[in-house]
């Protein structure tokens, strides 16, 4: 499947015989060496929706997060790829600072948007995760209704001052997630009794609800079927030209076909930064080939 706007990988694909993702090829040879952790690449943009400077992200003593700059784009799918605990899915959580929720856990740097530090003490974080959404890797519709697990936050956030208003924000999220079809005769079942991949869809139409600016996916297709996740990828590419979306991955191929720009993360540094076609056919930076070539991760 190929989605408009998508960056595809001229080589390297899932083998159709195991599920398998198969080493991408690639026609140069890297020059930036693998000891150099600086950032390749530019991460800055002209007009960015969000602006990280010198982040930072600590569990205790421990820094999982080094040094991060990073723009993201208005209208455009952002991809962060990289090995397990190299950092990008600690780095989303930034976005929308749901790092606060986790014991020990401890954010530096300045992460801009419409010229406000979301890191400053008097940010109300409620209005903020609204601002910026967040689906998770598995599906977490809430224990009611389809209708409800819409209406909810809406009707906690005041974007809706009676039935009519809410059942009109309800039809509209449902549509915009490509899900209304499905389940306009079933508003009133619980929302946990969908397929997987409606129930992913299902979270998607409840976090454009609220009236996001940006929406963070963390692997949000991990659970799912090739054909909900054809669906998912699909869903972002449209989106897109309402929202900015950051994406993490563990699937390369899924970066490929859904971002605009790809970023690579290795032990906690940004190691590369660019065009996703560059990134993928000719990588700057000796870990992000070894990456994208299947040598580890």
């Amino acid at each position: 499947m190929e989605t408009q706007g998508a960056q595809p990988v001229p080589s390297g694909r899932t083998n159709p015989s195991t599920g398998v993702e198969e080493p991408i090829e690639i026609g140069h040879r890297a020059t930036v060496p693998r000891d150099s952790r600086d950032t390749v690449g530019e991460p800055r943009l002209d007009d960015p929706r969000i602006r990280c400077t010198d982040v930072n992200v600590y569990y205790g003593d421990k820094r999982a997060v080094r040094d991060i700059n990073l723009d993201v784009g208005r209208n455009e799918v952002l991809a962060m790829i990289g090995p397990s605990g190299c950092g990008k899915s600690t780095f989303l959580r930034c976005l929308n600072r749901m790092n606060d929720t986790i014991v020990g856990a401890r954010v530096t740097g300045t992460i801009m948007m419409d010229d406000i530090d979301i890191n400053s003490k008097q940010i109300d974080v409620v209005p903020l995760r609204a601002q910026v959404s967040m689906v998770f890797q598995k599906p977490n519709p809430f224990p009611k209704s389809v209708w409800e697990n819409i209406a909810f936050g809406p009707r906690i956030h005041g974007l809706a001052r009676n039935k009519a208003e809410l059942n009109d924000i309800v039809e509209k999220s449902l549509l915009r997630a490509g899900l209304w079809d499905e389940v306009k005769d079933r508003l009133t079942e619980p929302g946990t009794g969908l397929s997987g991949g409606q129930q992913q869809r299902l979270c998607i139409a409840r976090s454009i609800a609220v009236q996001p600016e940006v929406i963070l996916m963390d692997e949000p297709c991990s659970a799912l079927d090739p054909i909900s996740t054809a669906r998912i990828e699909e869903l972002i590419d449209e989106l897109r030209q309402h929202y900015s979306i950051c994406i993490v991955t563990h699937s390369m191929q899924q970066a490929a076909r859904v971002s605009q720009r790809t970023a690579y993360f290795h032990l906690g540094d940004l190691i590369e930064i660019g065009d996703t076609r560059q990134v993928f056919t000719s990588p700057r930076h000796q870990l992000t080939e070894d990456y994208i070539t299947g040598r580890f991760g």
